[in-house]
C-alpha cells in the first residue's frame, strides 16, 4: 500500500470510528506520517474525505460480495438469510462503516452514490432470492437494522430478524396501484 492509500485508510477509519471530522493534522497524527504527506496527497479537505469515503464504500463493497456469496451457498430460507444478517451486523466495523457512509451522504448530497451502492447491491443480490419489490424491502429492514445495531451497539435479535424476514418474503403480493386508485 503506498502512502496515499495509507493516508485514505487512515481517514476512512477515523471517520468510521471518530465522529466525522477530519483534519490533515488528525489523519497525519493517526497515519503516523508527516503532516506535509497529507496536504502533498491531499491538497484540501474535501479530496481527504472523498478518498478516505472511497475507502470505506471499497469496504462495503468486499463485504457486499461477501454476504452475497453466503446468500448463494445457503438454502434461501429466512432462518438462514437472518443468520447471515445478524453476523453481517454484529460486527461493529461493518455496522459503522455503513453509517459513516450514511451521514456523508446527509451531510453531502453529491456522495449519495457511494452510500447507495450496498443498498443497490444488496437489492440486485435478495432479488436473485425473492422478488425485486420484496428485495428493495428487505434491504431497506436491513439498512434500519444497521442503524439500530449502530446505536445499540449489537444487532436485533436472531427470533427478531427471522421473523421479520419471514414476513417479508411470505407476504402477499402488492396489487396493480392503478387498480387500486380506481376502487
Amino acid at each position: 500500500m503506498g502512502r496515499r492509500d495509507e493516508i485514505a485508510a487512515a481517514a476512512a477509519e477515523l471517520l468510521r470510528d471518530g465522529d466525522g471530522t477530519l483534519t490533515h493534522r488528525r489523519v497525519a497524527e493517526h497515519a503516523r506520517v508527516p503532516l506535509g504527506s497529507t496536504t502533498y496527497y491531499f491538497a484540501s479537505l474535501d479530496d481527504l474525505t472523498a478518498a478516505a469515503l472511497e475507502h470505506l464504500a471499497a469496504q462495503v463493497d468486499a463485504d457486499l460480495a461477501e454476504t452475497a456469496e453466503s446468500l448463494e451457498a445457503g438454502d434461501g430460507t429466512p432462518e438462514t438469510i437472518a443468520a447471515i444478517f445478524h453476523e453481517y451486523l454484529s460486527d461493529q466495523d461493518r455496522v459503522r462503516t455503513e453509517t459513516a457512509l450514511y451521514f456523508a451522504a446527509v451531510a453531502r448530497p453529491e456522495l449519495t452514490g457511494l452510500s447507495r451502492r450496498w443498498f443497490d447491491g444488496m437489492v440486485d443480490i435478495l432479488s436473485r432470492l425473492t422478488d425485486r419489490e420484496t428485495a428493495q424491502l428487505m434491504a431497506v429492514f436491513v439498512d434500519g437494522a444497521c442503524m439500530h445495531a449502530a446505536l445499540q451497539e449489537r444487532p436485533l435479535d436472531l427470533p427478531v430478524l427471522e421473523g421479520l424476514i419471514r414476513t417479508l418474503m411470505h407476504r402477499p403480493p402488492t396489487s396493480d396501484h392503478s387498480e387500486a386508485r380506481q376502487s
